[in-house]
């Protein structure tokens, strides 16, 4: 079968027309459990509440030399909690897509990213569960030992609907490099070419609508189909190998000082009243 010239003629117009291009992409799962810290579960009551996580995401970037970097991904996270009642969830859940760019002004290299989804519990997602938090972030490199680090996040169903942040990367010796940026501050010590330890910190924060029948009750009638504000706050230190030229295994140990459910529309919230040690295993590839 012979082959149209002007059909040759087309496909070498529009391969010539395309950008020569860089498919990148980027997976991390993660998993960590908390044991029981005794929380306040619903204004009289006390209980333990233990915790486990667990974080998939997927992203695929499009790289053009000298053009906007884009990116394409999604992500799930879920939270499971066991607990005596009360006004606690037993899980919360997120399912959304992640799409954004990075572009680089002058100096400046800027991350602008949505992430449009649904921010429900475990008993499943309802039109009303959809979101969409935005994130924007900027980086300046001062040289190659000191990068400046500043981002935005905006979700229009948190409390404080806008949050920021500004933070540093320094290298401070051969082996030794502060990474004071948040959510996740921590220095870090390359033992090995493939090994790092790191101890740090670590801030979890989302916003979630719980379920039509978490009141159960006259006096829960209010937390029916709620917006709460998730948070947790932990210090630990971990090893992160790298088994192969782009991916990581990281384990980490250490303890879960903060938990807060936030009702804020409704007033009310509920912390734990002790911190509990945790465990986390995780694991990023890219090729």
């Amino acid at each position: 079968m012979k082959t149209s010239p002007a059909l040759v003629a087309v496909f070498a117009i529009l391969s010539s027309a395309l950008p020569a291009a860089e498919l990148i992409q980027d997976l991390e799962t993660s998993y960590n459990a908390s044991a029981g810290a005794r929380t306040n579960l619903d204004g009289r009551r006390n209980g333990d509440v233990s915790g486990q996580n667990t974080h998939f995401q997927y992203l695929l970037s499009y790289v053009v030399p000298e053009r906007p970097i884009l990116r394409f991904g999604a992500a799930y996270d879920r939270f499971d909690f066991g607990s005596a009642g009360g006004f606690i969830p037993s899980g919360l859940q997120s399912l959304n897509l992640v799409t954004g760019l990075d572009l680089k002004l002058w100096d400046v290299i800027i991350r602008i990213e949505a992430q449009p989804g649904l921010y429900g519990d475990n008993q499943g997602f309802t039109s009303s569960d959809f979101n969409i938090p935005l994130v924007l972030g900027g980086s300046y490199l001062v040289s190659k030992d000191f990068q400046w680090i500043a981002g935005l996040s905006f979700n229009p169903n948190r409390d404080n609907p806008v949050w920021g942040g500004i933070g540093f990367r320094w290298k401070m010796a051969d082996r030794w490099t502060l990474n004071v940026v948040p959510p996740n501050p921590r220095i870090e010590f390359k033992a090995t070419d493939d090994v790092t330890l790191y101890a740090g910190g670590q801030i979890i924060a989302s916003t979630f609508r719980v379920n039509d029948n978490l009141g159960g009750g006259r006096r829960g009638r209010s937390y029916d189909a709620a917006l709460v504000d998730y948070t947790e706050i932990r210090a630990g230190a971990g090893a992160s190998w790298k088994f192969a030229a782009r991916s990581t295994l990281d384990l980490e140990l250490g303890y879960m000082a903060y938990r807060d459910f936030d009702y804020h529309k409704i007033g009310d919230n509920y912390e734990n009243r002790s911190g509990a040690i945790y465990g986390q295993a995780g694991i990023k590839l890219s090729f």
